[in-house]
């Protein structure tokens, strides 16, 4: 049976061959710059099919294996970018950004609240900035951990009290349990911060 290649696929098969026959690792590494240019561009698809020739003569390259992550979570294809980003995190200890990424694939895309949790606190251990304690926390109130979100919240604001998000997100949590009293008083408290933040109902 015939398989039809796409012309973007038809160019990266065409590179990395041409890669092979050369036979040396610095031969191929325009491949890189191709596609981070490819991807600067908006061109999602055309960067990951050169990411993807890239990783066929280094597996482990960990700059390809960010670029392909991140082409195909921009094209929507997240369950090919899930063992992408996993390999990534695996690799490299210190990777905020991927670390993030992933959790929001887990929480947003697979279902995998826990995992979410488990990966975005790893983000917020490495980098404790109210944004990230802040994500972590969304993904224990998808676990059904309140008390453990409500105690990163408090924790984000007072990291960054002028960071908005900590608030909406500890103002929704203690809405949906019934604490109003509380609620009002956070958003004073966020008002004393020069903070306004968006008290509408979550949709």
């Amino acid at each position: 049976m015939k398989v039809k290649l796409s012309t973007v696929q038809a160019i990266a098969v065409f590179v990395a061959v041409l890669c092979l026959m050369l036979g040396a690792a610095s031969s191929c590494s325009g491949l890189l710059d191709q596609a981070e240019k490819a991807a600067a561009e908006g061109h999602t698809a055309e960067a990951a099919a050169l990411y993807r020739a890239s990783l066929d003569k280094d597996p482990d390259n960990l700059e390809a294996l960010r670029g392909l992550a991140v082409a195909l979570y921009l094209n929507k294809s997240f369950d090919e970018a899930l063992p992408i980003q996993e390999k990534v995190v695996d690799l490299d200890a210190t990777d905020v950004q991927t670390r993030i990424e992933l959790g929001f694939n887990y929480l947003a895309h697979q279902g995998r609240p826990a995992d979410a949790a488990n990966v975005l606190g790893e983000a917020a251990s490495l980098d404790p900035s109210a944004k990230n304690l802040t994500y972590w926390a969304q993904a224990l109130i998808a676990c059904g951990e309140e008390a453990r979100a409500e105690e990163v919240l408090r924790k984000a604001i007072e990291t960054e009290p002028g960071y908005a998000h900590s608030y909406e997100v500890l103002y929704r949590l203690l809405c949906s349990q019934g604490r109003i009293d509380e609620a009002q008083r956070l958003l004073g408290d966020a008002a004393a911060q020069g903070v306004v933040v968006n008290d509408s109902p979550a949709r």
